[in-house]
Protein backbone atom coordinates (compact mmCIF):
# COMPACT_ATOMS: atom_id res chain seq x y z
CA UNK A 1 0.00 0.00 0.00
CA UNK A 2 1.45 3.43 -0.95
CA UNK A 3 2.48 5.66 1.94
CA UNK A 4 0.04 8.47 2.61
CA UNK A 5 1.67 11.83 2.08
CA UNK A 6 1.36 15.22 3.78
CA UNK A 7 0.57 18.20 1.56
CA UNK A 8 0.62 21.75 2.95
CA UNK A 9 -1.07 24.63 1.15
CA UNK A 10 -0.81 28.34 1.81
CA UNK A 11 -4.17 30.14 1.79
CA UNK A 12 -3.86 33.74 0.62
CA UNK A 13 -2.88 34.22 -3.03
CA UNK A 14 -2.67 30.42 -3.26
CA UNK A 15 -6.14 28.95 -2.63
CA UNK A 16 -7.76 32.38 -2.87
CA UNK A 17 -6.54 35.28 -4.94
CA UNK A 18 -6.05 37.93 -2.26
CA UNK A 19 -5.05 38.62 1.34
CA UNK A 20 -8.14 37.47 3.21
CA UNK A 21 -7.53 39.24 6.52
CA UNK A 22 -6.54 42.53 4.88
CA UNK A 23 -9.77 42.43 2.89
CA UNK A 24 -11.74 41.70 6.07
CA UNK A 25 -10.22 44.73 7.78
CA UNK A 26 -10.96 46.89 4.74
CA UNK A 27 -14.55 45.65 4.80
CA UNK A 28 -14.94 46.53 8.49
CA UNK A 29 -13.48 50.01 8.01
CA UNK A 30 -15.58 50.78 4.93
CA UNK A 31 -18.81 49.93 6.72
CA UNK A 32 -18.05 52.19 9.71
CA UNK A 33 -16.94 55.85 9.46
CA UNK A 34 -16.32 55.77 13.22
CA UNK A 35 -13.78 52.96 12.80
CA UNK A 36 -12.08 54.83 9.97
CA UNK A 37 -11.78 57.83 12.29
CA UNK A 38 -10.32 55.58 14.99
CA UNK A 39 -7.83 54.16 12.49
CA UNK A 40 -6.74 57.68 11.57
CA UNK A 41 -6.46 58.71 15.22
CA UNK A 42 -4.18 55.76 16.01
CA UNK A 43 -2.06 56.18 12.86
CA UNK A 44 0.95 57.68 14.71
CA UNK A 45 1.17 54.49 16.80
CA UNK A 46 0.73 51.85 14.12
CA UNK A 47 2.83 53.67 11.52
CA UNK A 48 5.74 53.98 13.94
CA UNK A 49 5.43 50.38 15.13
CA UNK A 50 5.04 49.07 11.59
CA UNK A 51 8.27 50.72 10.46
CA UNK A 52 10.28 48.26 12.56
CA UNK A 53 10.28 44.56 11.76
CA UNK A 54 10.43 43.56 15.41
CA UNK A 55 7.35 45.56 16.36
CA UNK A 56 5.26 45.01 13.22
CA UNK A 57 2.95 42.55 14.94
CA UNK A 58 2.10 45.26 17.49
CA UNK A 59 1.20 47.65 14.68
CA UNK A 60 -1.12 44.99 13.31
CA UNK A 61 -2.73 44.57 16.74
CA UNK A 62 -3.53 48.29 16.85
CA UNK A 63 -5.11 48.19 13.38
CA UNK A 64 -7.17 45.12 14.29
CA UNK A 65 -8.27 46.84 17.50
CA UNK A 66 -9.43 49.88 15.51
CA UNK A 67 -11.44 47.60 13.22
CA UNK A 68 -13.08 45.57 16.01
CA UNK A 69 -13.25 47.76 19.14
CA UNK A 70 -16.65 47.55 20.77
CA UNK A 71 -17.56 44.26 19.10
CA UNK A 72 -18.02 41.24 21.33
CA UNK A 73 -16.13 38.07 20.34
CA UNK A 74 -19.50 36.57 19.32
CA UNK A 75 -20.25 39.56 17.08
CA UNK A 76 -16.76 39.38 15.56
CA UNK A 77 -17.24 35.69 14.76
CA UNK A 78 -20.52 36.49 13.00
CA UNK A 79 -18.86 39.22 10.93
CA UNK A 80 -16.07 36.81 9.99
CA UNK A 81 -18.53 34.12 8.87
CA UNK A 82 -20.50 36.53 6.72
CA UNK A 83 -17.37 38.00 5.14
CA UNK A 84 -15.82 34.59 4.40
CA UNK A 85 -18.97 33.35 2.69
CA UNK A 86 -18.86 36.32 0.33
CA UNK A 87 -15.08 36.37 -0.05
CA UNK A 88 -14.54 32.69 -0.90
CA UNK A 89 -17.97 31.32 -1.73
CA UNK A 90 -18.74 29.63 -5.02
CA UNK A 91 -19.96 32.91 -6.51
CA UNK A 92 -17.21 35.07 -5.02
CA UNK A 93 -14.75 34.70 -7.87
CA UNK A 94 -11.69 34.65 -5.59
CA UNK A 95 -10.91 30.95 -5.80
CA UNK A 96 -7.68 29.69 -7.37
CA UNK A 97 -8.94 26.68 -9.27
CA UNK A 98 -5.56 25.16 -10.11
CA UNK A 99 -4.50 25.04 -6.45
CA UNK A 100 -7.89 23.84 -5.20
CA UNK A 101 -7.87 21.04 -7.76
CA UNK A 102 -4.42 19.94 -6.58
CA UNK A 103 -5.55 20.04 -2.94
CA UNK A 104 -8.63 17.96 -3.70
CA UNK A 105 -6.54 15.35 -5.53
CA UNK A 106 -4.40 14.95 -2.40
CA UNK A 107 -7.53 14.66 -0.25
CA UNK A 108 -9.09 12.10 -2.60
CA UNK A 109 -5.89 10.03 -2.38
CA UNK A 110 -6.22 9.96 1.41
CA UNK A 111 -3.21 12.22 2.01
CA UNK A 112 -2.98 14.46 5.05
CA UNK A 113 -3.92 17.94 3.82
CA UNK A 114 -3.04 21.04 5.83
CA UNK A 115 -3.74 24.71 5.13
CA UNK A 116 -0.96 26.73 6.77
CA UNK A 117 -1.46 30.47 6.69
CA UNK A 118 -0.54 33.78 8.27
CA UNK A 119 -4.24 34.64 8.14
CA UNK A 120 -5.92 34.78 11.55
CA UNK A 121 -7.29 31.38 12.54
CA UNK A 122 -10.97 32.35 12.91
CA UNK A 123 -11.06 33.74 9.38
CA UNK A 124 -8.85 31.01 7.89
CA UNK A 125 -11.24 28.31 9.13
CA UNK A 126 -14.29 30.13 7.77
CA UNK A 127 -12.61 30.70 4.40
CA UNK A 128 -11.83 26.97 4.19
CA UNK A 129 -15.48 26.20 4.90
CA UNK A 130 -16.55 28.64 2.18
CA UNK A 131 -14.14 26.88 -0.20
CA UNK A 132 -15.91 23.57 0.60
CA UNK A 133 -12.88 22.30 2.52
CA UNK A 134 -14.41 21.68 5.95
CA UNK A 135 -12.19 18.68 6.77
CA UNK A 136 -8.72 20.10 6.11
CA UNK A 137 -6.43 20.83 9.03
CA UNK A 138 -5.80 24.54 9.55
CA UNK A 139 -2.61 25.95 11.06
CA UNK A 140 -2.90 29.72 11.26
CA UNK A 141 -1.99 32.85 13.17
CA UNK A 142 -3.69 32.86 16.55
CA UNK A 143 -5.90 35.88 17.23
CA UNK A 144 -8.07 36.57 20.26
CA UNK A 145 -10.16 39.73 20.11
CA UNK A 146 -11.65 41.58 23.08
CA UNK A 147 -14.40 44.16 23.19
CA UNK A 148 -12.09 47.03 24.21
CA UNK A 149 -8.58 45.71 24.88
CA UNK A 150 -5.91 45.15 22.26
CA UNK A 151 -6.22 41.71 20.68
CA UNK A 152 -3.70 38.98 21.42
CA UNK A 153 -1.88 37.65 18.36
CA UNK A 154 0.71 34.98 17.59
CA UNK A 155 1.61 35.22 13.90
CA UNK A 156 2.34 32.17 11.76
CA UNK A 157 4.34 33.62 8.91
CA UNK A 158 7.77 32.92 7.47
CA UNK A 159 9.76 30.68 9.80
CA UNK A 160 6.93 31.04 12.32
CA UNK A 161 4.67 29.07 9.98
CA UNK A 162 7.10 26.14 10.04
CA UNK A 163 7.26 26.31 13.85
CA UNK A 164 3.46 26.36 14.00
CA UNK A 165 3.30 23.23 11.84
CA UNK A 166 5.73 21.43 14.13
CA UNK A 167 3.75 22.54 17.20
CA UNK A 168 0.61 21.12 15.55
CA UNK A 169 2.26 17.70 15.39
CA UNK A 170 3.09 17.73 11.68
CA UNK A 171 6.35 15.94 10.93
CA UNK A 172 8.93 17.84 8.91
CA UNK A 173 9.85 17.75 6.14
CA UNK A 174 6.37 17.52 4.66
CA UNK A 175 5.99 15.80 1.30
CA UNK A 176 4.52 18.74 -0.63
CA UNK A 177 4.21 22.47 0.00
CA UNK A 178 2.34 24.90 -2.25
CA UNK A 179 2.65 28.68 -2.00
CA UNK A 180 2.88 31.80 -4.12
CA UNK A 181 5.29 33.83 -2.05
CA UNK A 182 8.98 34.26 -1.32
CA UNK A 183 7.84 34.92 2.24
CA UNK A 184 7.04 31.21 2.43
CA UNK A 185 10.55 30.06 1.55
CA UNK A 186 10.98 28.48 5.01
CA UNK A 187 7.88 26.36 4.32
CA UNK A 188 8.88 25.54 0.74
CA UNK A 189 12.36 24.50 1.92
CA UNK A 190 10.73 22.32 4.58
CA UNK A 191 9.09 20.18 1.88
CA UNK A 192 10.46 17.30 -0.14
CA UNK A 193 8.71 18.80 -3.17
CA UNK A 194 7.83 22.50 -3.51
CA UNK A 195 5.15 23.83 -5.84
CA UNK A 196 4.62 27.48 -6.77
CA UNK A 197 1.10 28.80 -7.33
CA UNK A 198 0.83 31.85 -9.56
CA UNK A 199 3.92 33.58 -8.11
CA UNK A 200 4.26 37.29 -8.78
CA UNK A 201 6.85 38.53 -11.30
CA UNK A 202 8.72 40.02 -8.33
CA UNK A 203 8.85 36.79 -6.33
CA UNK A 204 9.35 34.28 -9.13
CA UNK A 205 13.09 34.96 -9.76
CA UNK A 206 13.81 34.74 -6.04
CA UNK A 207 11.88 31.48 -5.70
CA UNK A 208 13.55 29.90 -8.74
CA UNK A 209 16.97 30.92 -7.47
CA UNK A 210 16.35 29.46 -4.04
CA UNK A 211 14.42 26.34 -5.03
CA UNK A 212 15.94 25.53 -8.42
CA UNK A 213 14.70 26.17 -11.94
CA UNK A 214 12.84 22.83 -12.17
CA UNK A 215 10.35 23.61 -9.40
CA UNK A 216 6.76 23.16 -10.57
CA UNK A 217 4.85 26.39 -11.25
CA UNK A 218 1.05 26.12 -11.26
CA UNK A 219 -0.75 28.81 -13.24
Amino acid sequence: MPRKQCAVFDLDDTLVTSDSFARLLGHLFRRSPARLALLAATAPAWVLLGARRGSRVHAERVVVWAATAGSSPHRFEALVRAFAAEHAGADGGRRTTVALDRLRRHAAAGDRVVVATACAEPLAREVCRALDLPDVEVVASRLTTHRWRLPRAVPARGAGKVRALAEAGIDLPVDHACSDSAGDLPLLRAARTAHLVRPSPRDLPVLLRELGPDVEVLR
